[in-house]
């Protein structure tokens, strides 16, 4: 029986795969935002116990990008 939709191109594999950049990014900052998160929770999510980890958190996504 012949197939219902006939295929644009042959249905092989080729010699090469297409050069694409990966658009999605690394995970950065995860251990910084933990401990950001982790220090909100202890203290209510005030921010002011927990400056210092928010620095340092703003300081690597600021790296990161």
């Amino acid at each position: 029986r012949p197939p219902a939709i006939r295929p644009t191109r042959p249905l092989v594999l080729a010699d090469k795969v297409a050069n694409r950049r990966e658009q999605a990014g690394e995970a950065t900052c995860i251990t910084e935002m933990s401990v950001m998160l982790a220090c909100w929770k202890q203290n209510d999510f005030n921010d002011a116990p927990c400056a210092e980890e928010i620095k340092t958190f703003y300081d690597c996504v600021a790296k990161a990008e």
